[in-house]
C-alpha cells in the first residue's frame, strides 16, 4: 500500500525534505551535531518508535518509492547532509539504532518541527528524543574545545550543501571560531550577526533574517534549507 508521510498534509515542502536538505547549517551534520551512533541512539526508542508509527507505520526498511525513505522518512540529501551515508546508502538500509541517532542530529539543529505532525502525536521533545544527552560523534575527531580551524581557501562549492568548508567560511563571516562544525554556539553567533533572537535555534525568524542579510529571496522557510545554503554560499564567495 502507498504510504504518504503524514508531514507531506502539513508542510508541503516536508519536514526533512528542504528545511534540512543540504542543510543544514546543521550540515555536514555528521560534524555538525555531534550526535554518535553509539548504544545511546536506542536510550530513546520509545518516543522514536511512536514518530515511526506515525511517519512509517513502524516500518524501519520502508521504500514505497514516494521519494522519502526508512521509519522516520528521509529523504536522500536529508540523509547524508546528516552523515547517513557513511552508515547506509539510504535510510531503510540503515538499522533502527542508526537512523534515530541521525534523527537525534537533525533534533537537535532543528528540533522537533522536522517533523511537525508526528512529532506532536508522539509529544516528541528534545529532552525525551535524546538530543540533549547526545554522545559526540567518533567519525568527527573533534569537539568543541579541542577543534581545530579548518582551512578555507578559494571559492565554495555552491551545492546547497555545509561541509566543513562552507560552516568554517560562516563561522569566519559571524566571527567565531572556524572548527567546521555548526553547533548551538555558531547558531547564536549567526543569529546575533543577521539581527535575529540568539537562542541557538534555527526558526522561521532566524531564517527571515539571515535571507534578508545576504540578499536572498524571502521564501518562508521555517529552517534552513538548500536554496538559502546556495544563497549563502554565493553570498560567501563575493566576500
Amino acid at each position: 500500500m502507498y504510504y504518504a508521510p503524514k508531514h507531506r498534509s502539513a508542510l508541503k515542502r516536508g519536514p526533512l525534505r528542504n528545511r534540512i536538505v543540504g542543510v543544514a547549517f546543521a550540515a555536514s551534520a555528521t560534524l555538525a551535531t555531534g550526535v554518535g551512533l553509539s548504544a545511546p541512539a536506542q536510550a530513546a526508542g520509545s518516543v522514536w518508535d511512536k514518530v515511526a508509527a506515525c511517519e512509517s507505520g513502524g516500518n524501519w526498511s520502508i521504500n514505497t518509492g514516494n521519494g522519502f525513505f526508512g521509519g522516520l522518512q528521509f529523504t536522500p540529501s536529508t540523509w547524508k547532509a546528516f552523515g547517513g551515508g557513511q552508515h547506509a546508502a539510504s535510510a531503510n538500509r540503515a538499522s533502527k539504532a542508526t537512523q534515530i541517532a541521525i534523527a537525534k542530529r537533525v533534533l537537535v539543529t532543528q528540533g522537533p518541527g522536522a517533523w511537525p505532525v508526528c512529532s506532536k502525536r508522539a509529544g516528541l521533545t528534545r529532552a525525551n528524543g535524546g538530543a540533549a544527552t547526545a554522545a559526540p560523534a567518533r567519525s568527527a575527531k573533534v569537539s568543541r574545545s579541542t577543534a581545530r580551524a579548518v582551512p578555507v581557501g578559494g571559492k565554495l562549492a555552491v551545492d546547497g550543501l555545509m561541509g566543513p568548508k562552507t560552516i568554517s567560511a560562516t563561522q569566519r563571516w559571524i566571527g567565531t571560531a572556524r572548527s567546521g562544525v555548526f553547533h548551538s554556539q555558531t547558531v547564536k553567533a549567526l543569529q546575533r550577526k543577521v539581527g535575529a533572537g540568539a537562542d541557538g535555534v534555527i526558526g522561521p525568524r532566524t531564517m527571515r533574517a539571515l535571507q534578508t542579510k545576504i540578499g536572498a529571496r524571502r521564501d518562508g522557510t521555517r529552517h534552513l534549507n538548500a536554496a538559502t545554503v546556495v544563497a549563502v554560499q554565493k553570498y560567501l564567495n563575493r566576500r
